[in-house]
């Protein structure tokens, strides 16, 4: 049967921010964002309260606890159940259920069905799921016992898979780290015993010939067009067409470190002057120089803050160990040898958590298809 007959759908809304005597008061008031970084279902305590002035003299509206509070714009889906009173802004609805609908049932059903409230959205900005399509949603309404039991186990079978979820993800980055560690490993262990070098005494920095152009002048193409990150756009045209090795020279990431700083290219590309471009004698020589910078911290050479940068001649004064030509083949063999065994883990634990999320959702279809009762 539709929601709106087992359950009352109420609007969200937002004070006026203006208005300091409508916020800091003893009101919960949740938001789409607040929903996205919730770990569980259930929540009591919101980032930000509002006042009862606040709640008369806006649209935003209480509803009583063991409701479901479900966000209906930016994005489409995501749900918590409310354990005290709580106000929401116009970005959710809430659904209090009647007598016949058990709240977790209600929370189980809309999350089983989060692809069919995403469908249902409208809008051309960004889709929202309007208050009377919500409504017109159909729901099985089994007797209240069997609800509860269908909640029952739903809750004994995601307790299974959260744990079993978080193995896998434990063991996912477990396997991030064995790279990282075992390749620190490789370049600290006699590193002291080896001379240092500096880039410039082992590459020839290609700067000079970088070329950048705003994305308005670019020829789309298929030649990789590079910036601090990586690939960035497709041109027509290309000004190198050799193995080099291109090194972040400003941005966030320098600091951050969330992706490597250092990477090779290949063949026709142009790089633009946010990236050093460096060449080497041999390949070898070039992937253990992007092994090192990728695998240090480079804080005491990058300058600014707001904009962090790496300039040239900061890149130049990083001393880069540098042990004879056999070590340094030797090395990159280990790390390639390691590279790919992480990624037999990498693809192993990323499968797994792929198939728990899928017999979740398998398990939430049957739960209300009939196949749990």
């Amino acid at each position: 049967m539709p929601l709106a007959e087992v359950a009352t759908v109420i609007n969200g809304g937002t004070p006026k921010s203006k208005v300091a005597e409508y916020w800091g008061g003893d009101i919960q008031w949740l938001t789409p964002k607040d929903m996205g970084r919730m770990d569980g279902r259930e929540i009591g305590e919101t980032p930000r309260r509002i006042s009862e002035s606040g709640l008369c003299n806006s649209s935003a509206r209480l509803v009583p606890a063991r409701s479901v509070i479900l966000s209906t714009r930016a994005p489409i889906g995501h749900l918590a159940v409310n354990t005290v009173p709580m106000a929401f802004n116009q970005g959710c609805r809430g659904l209090v259920p009647g007598e016949s609908l058990d709240h977790l049932y209600l929370y189980y059903f809309l999350l089983a069905n989060r692809a069919l409230l995403e469908s249902l959205g409208t809008g051309t900005t960004f889709k929202e799921l309007s208050s009377s399509n919500l409504k017109s949603v159909k729901i099985p309404l089994p007797p209240l016992e069997d609800q509860r039991r269908i909640v029952a186990v739903l809750d004994e079978a995601f307790v299974g898979l959260a744990r079993a979820r978080a193995h896998a993800e434990a063991n996912l980055a477990d396997a991030r780290e064995l790279f990282s560690n075992t390749l620190s490993h490789e370049f600290w262990k006699e590193s002291g015993n080896w001379p240092a070098k500096s880039i410039s005494e082992i590459a020839e920095n290609l700067d000079r010939l970088r070329v950048p152009i705003t994305k308005k002048d670019r020829n789309p193409g298929s030649i990789p067009y590079y910036g601090a990150s990586g690939v960035v756009d497709h041109v027509a045209d290309f000004i190198f067409d050799q193995d080099l090795l291109l090194v972040s020279e400003d941005g966030a990431n320098l600091l951050a470190r969330t992706y490597p700083i250092a990477f090779s290219i290949s063949g026709k590309s142009w790089v633009n002057n946010h990236a050093h471009v460096l060449r080497f004698a041999d390949l070898d020589s070039q992937e253990y120089v992007r092994l090192y910078l990728n695998a240090i911290s480079l804080e005491p050479y990058v300058s600014g803050m707001a904009q962090p940068k790496l300039n040239q001649k900061a890149l130049n004064r990083i001393p880069i160990p540098w042990p004879t030509p056999e070590t340094r083949s030797a090395i990159v063999a280990k790390a390639a040898w390691l590279s790919s065994r992480t990624e037999e883990l990498h693809q192993h634990y990323s499968g797994k958590i792929v198939h728990l999320d899928a017999l979740r959702q398998s398990l939430l279809q049957k739960a209300f298809s009939g196949g749990l009762t």
